[in-house]
């Protein structure tokens, strides 16, 4: 049985997800939708929507999905029995560094993301496959037991739409391990905005809180920076904005070149 949040403000996007849930889960489940057009940030409104669940696990996704396999609840379930899940989700990544970036870390091997944007390629489900153990999750899918919610919950101090996954999945990566399911196919309508909000988000998040990060080499730090300089590239990023980026990311000769090409480029 399972309890699946949607903090919604598309309605199309909403009724077609809830159209295929009803036809793709596999298991008695009910639907929290909380009405969320820009009135509260995604920790509260999931706050909210777990206080209201029925059941003991607890599914909380973004509603510009669509689900392509069938009984795709039962690998939810599946996952949360593991002894020591404490997240379960379809995207994610073995190491978490101090730096400000999303949860992708750029190294290889490490990152995982068991679902398809729309447009590509649908990934080959192998209803076989082993979950991942990693330490930080996506927050376009994620499954919890009631119990691990009531202990960590979403961050009440933070507010907007950005860094709430990575926050809780930092904190119940302390004593728990959080794992991701290969063999659920679903397709993501969006892959995600790296604009000027998501840049203060990120500052911000990195600026605050307590969290035990990993260690990164020098090479890896170096790697990591140029993936996302290069990634927010073309983004609608002011310059104010990747200055203090670039200055919180830090940099040194092998990483100059694409930081200043980050910091001039005319396109917007």
């Amino acid at each position: 049985m399972l309890s699946i949040i949607i903090s919604s403000y598309q309605p199309h996007y909403y009724t077609a997800l809830e159209q295929n849930i009803a036809a793709t889960c596999g298991v008695e489940y009910e639907l929290i939708k909380i009405d969320n057009p820009g009135v509260m940030g995604l920790c509260e409104a999931y706050n909210k929507g777990a206080e209201k669940a029925t059941y003991e696990n607890l599914l909380f996704l973004h509603e510009d999905v669509k689900f392509h396999s069938q009984n795709w609840g039962l690998r939810v379930l599946e996952g949360l029995q593991i002894p020591d899940a404490g997240l379960i989700g379809i995207a994610g990544s073995k190491r978490k560094f101090n730096l400000p970036y999303g949860f992708y870390n750029a190294m290889p091997g490490e990152n995982f993301a068991f679902l398809h944007h729309s447009g590509e390629a649908h990934l080959e489900i192998k209803d076989d496959a082993i979950p991942v153990p990693v330490r930080v999750i996506d927050g376009v899918f994620i499954a919890m037991t009631k119990k691990v919610w009531s202990e960590f919950s979403f961050a009440k101090d933070l507010s907007g739409y950005h860094f709430y996954d990575l926050n809780i999945s930092l904190r119940v990566s302390e004593q728990f391990q959080n794992y991701l399911i290969p063999n659920i196919g679903i397709e993501h309508f969006s892959k995600g905005n790296f604009g000027d909000h998501w840049i203060r988000a990120c500052l911000n998040f990195f600026k605050t809180g307590n969290y035990r990060y990993d260690s990164v080499l020098p090479k890896e730090k170096r790697d990591l920076r140029i993936f996302w300089y290069q990634r927010l590239f073309t983004e609608k990023i002011s310059f104010g904005n990747r200055l203090q980026y670039v200055l919180n990311m830090g940099t040194n000769k092998d990483t100059l070149k694409a930081a200043v090409e980050f910091l001039i480029h005319k396109k917007f």
